[in-house]
């Protein structure tokens, strides 16, 4: 095995790392706080099983954006203050992205069992087994911490690396790396095949499913779920093997910790991208009647004085006013 070369950083380099890092963390942070505020108000999407899991992931991602905050100061500082200050970095952003991973292959089961035994789905993503898979998840995040709290085990950031790593000084470090490395690795690679799964049932069943009032809700949260595993399947397999492919260089570990530092902003982009909702209740869309190609001279009054404006805070692929009136009307006359 070659040995990882850690030349090549200068004062320059720390300070330009360090300050993106900063930036990274604090931008997908803010993003995926937006996010989680605007999931938790929409009472209509958090009865979805499947959205509460991606809630749920959402919190995990911003706690990690607490720690790879800090490490862009330890980069640029040269030094991470004091040992048991590195060590709670540790504990709150390896455990935290276990159980995101835990979280990504339940999700995908969610997706699965839907679409293949939509009764089955009905027992085992009730209300309450829902509380139970995410309970599951915080047991798997209480472990790891706990195991890295000891004095036994420990991850850590190394400034002059712009990496992670444990400290295999320590007895159990390595079996923690190992459980860790398992865990990530499987469920990933078993999310990937639940959705392999589900794509083929989409292709053979795609007129039932696409008459179905809901599909364009579900699509979306499929779409959004293929992402996010596609994303930590490639962030998991470099993060354990990236010496395989890559050149063991000091900006090959800085490159994949980038990556685990946007993976808290993978979601925030997908949602902006794929949810007109959530676009619309960051930015609301106002819907003029005059606008309208529907409207007529019939529909508004002669006085030019006297203006008619409806507001729709979205209107989430509506094609027509009537459906505007009829899911969420605010119309407002202005003299």
């Amino acid at each position: 095995m070659d040995v990882p070369d850690f030349s090549g950083r200068t004062p320059l380099s720390d300070v330009i790392v360090g300050s993106f890092m900063m930036v990274m963390s604090i931008a997908c942070g803010c993003a995926y706080s937006i996010i989680l505020v605007l999931l938790w108000k929409d009472h209509d999407l958090m009865k979805m099983a499947s959205y509460k899991f991606m809630f749920v992931l959402g919190v995990f991602d911003v706690v990690q954006c607490v720690p790879h905050f800090a490490t862009g100061i330890f980069t640029i500082t040269q030094s991470v203050a004091h040992p048991d200050l590195a060590k709670a970095m540790g504990v709150l952003a390896t455990p935290a992205y276990v159980a995101y991973t835990v979280l990504t292959l339940v999700l995908s089961f969610n997706r699965f069992i839907q679409i293949y035994s939509p009764p089955l789905d009905a027992i085992l993503f009730s209300e309450k087994a829902v509380i139970n898979w995410i309970g599951f998840s915080m047991v798997i995040w209480l472990l790891f911490a706990s195991a890295l709290s000891s004095p036994w085990a420990t991850i850590r950031y190394f400034p002059d690396q712009y990496s992670w790593d444990y400290n295999y000084g320590l007895k159990f470090s390595w079996i923690v790396q190992k459980v860790e490395m398992i865990i990530e690795l499987s469920t990933i690679l078993i999310s990937a095949v639940f959705y392999i799964l589900v794509i083929i049932a989409l292709y053979r069943t795609r007129r039932r499913f696409m008459s179905n009032s809901n599909s364009r809700a579900e699509m979306k949260v499929l779409i959004q779920a293929l992402v996010i595993t596609a994303y930590c399947t490639i962030l998991n397999f470099l993060w354990h093997n990236a010496q395989a492919i890559l050149p063991p260089i000091i900006w090959t570990y800085m490159a994949v910790n980038m990556m685990w530092i946007l993976n808290s902003g993978v979601y925030p982009i997908i949602y902006l991208v794929v949810n007109r909702a959530i676009r619309d209740k960051i930015h609301p869309r106002q819907v003029s009647v005059q606008d309208h190609p529907m409207t007529t001279k019939h529909h508004i009054r002669s006085d030019e004085n006297t203006k008619c404006k409806i507001t729709r805070m979205h209107l989430d692929g509506d094609q027509n006013l009537g459906d505007t009136f009829r899911n969420k009307t605010k119309v407002q006359f202005v003299s």
